[in-house]
């Protein structure tokens, strides 16, 4: 993984090291900057660079001096080593992240693939992924960097009020509207709920005061709603967040829906080591107070940092990798008093 970077800083020191020249591509001598090589025969080069394993490594044939070239350069040339190790740095979290990130997508594939939606209400709208690439619902969610691996979950539909009132006759007060429809689904592929999303990339509301949102049961027994938990490993941490978009992006993430919801937690998720992550708003009173009952009732929380200012993690994977998301999360997960104390901080910024 090195060979490129070593072949780089080799080339950089080889102006302070006397008589250096490339035999091979990957084989260079030198007369040995650590015994001076022989005294007697300037002409001597006996100190090597090699290649074994993509990486360099250097030995001497005078005195036996071998070394990484990593450690050679650190007692070598400190101001090139400490630019050749942020490099080396840079080039492995890059690698690790891709990684990473590869893992998580292979990791949505297997959850659902195994999941297939089975519900009479759907059948009639067509999913994301069926829809061409200049559709305004398909151009909505890919605007939004919804993971491609999502689509087949949620559907479009052209007259939501129509469509709304077929799942609950009893509501009303919406007409015919475009919106993207996110349903909620149990274990078994049936539809419980379903939220509408109006398809507009800005604003609270629109002109006709509409909701960006709007929520219906297809099942009342239900009383909390709580979004991915078809596809939620209980065993394992699991994220809570408080819009169903937002759970597309991490692994093992829910959403709740309502405050409510903070009040009782899902017997699916009571033994769960929960993580709730909750909007950057430290302005917004309500996000607030819910951070603070969360504490209260001694459950993990996640207080951003400073130096981030988007709103949500729908915001952030805009220039952030999920990566990098998810170890902001990790590492700034707080309970007890050091929560009480962070979200004091973070609620006066």
């Amino acid at each position: 993984m090195t060979r490129h970077l070593d072949l780089k800083y080799i080339n950089m020191l080889s102006s302070k090291l006397e008589r250096f020249s490339w035999r091979k591509r990957n084989l260079a001598t030198c007369r040995c900057p650590v015994c001076g090589d022989s005294q007697k025969k300037k002409s001597k080069t006996r100190f090597y660079f090699y290649e074994s394993k993509d990486s360099f490594y250097v030995k001497c044939h005078n005195c036996g001096y071998a070394a990484s070239f990593y450690n050679f350069l650190k007692s070598t040339d400190a101001l090139l080593f400490r630019d050749y190790s942020s490099e080396r740095y840079l080039e492995k979290m890059s690698v690790t992240r891709k990684e990473e990130e590869s893992d998580m997508i292979g990791l949505f594939k297997k959850v659902f693939k195994k999941f297939e939606p089975k519900d009479q209400f759907l059948k009639e709208l067509p999913k994301i992924s069926e829809l061409p690439e200049n559709h305004v619902a398909r151009q909505f969610v890919e605007l939004r960097r919804i993971p491609k691996q999502h689509y087949d979950i949620l559907y479009y539909s052209e007259d939501f009020g129509s469509w709304m009132r077929s799942v609950d006759p009893e509501t009303g007060g919406v007409g015919k509207e475009k919106r993207l429809v996110i349903p909620f689904f149990n274990k078994h592929g049936q539809m419980v709920a379903a939220q509408g999303r109006m398809l507009n990339m800005k604003g609270e509301m629109n002109a006709r005061k509409t909701a960006r949102y709007i929520t219906i049961k297809a099942d009342k027994s239900i009383d909390r709603l709580w979004y991915g938990l078809w596809r939620c490993d209980p065993k394992k941490k699991v994220y809570v967040v408080e819009g169903p978009l937002d759970s597309l992006f991490i692994p093992n993430t829910v959403a709740m829906v309502g405050a409510a919801a903070l009040n009782e937690i899902h017997p699916h998720l009571e033994k769960s080591d929960l993580v709730f992550v909750l909007d950057n708003e430290p302005r917004n009173e309500q996000i607030v107070k819910y951070n603070k009952k969360l504490i209260e009732d001694g459950r993990k929380i996640c207080i951003w940092p400073d130096h981030i200012t988007y709103k949500d993690i729908n915001d952030m994977i805009y220039t952030m990798s999920v990566d990098e998301i998810s170890r902001i999360i990790d590492e700034n997960t707080f309970t007890g008093l050091e929560a009480k104390l962070r979200l004091q901080r973070w609620s006066r910024t």
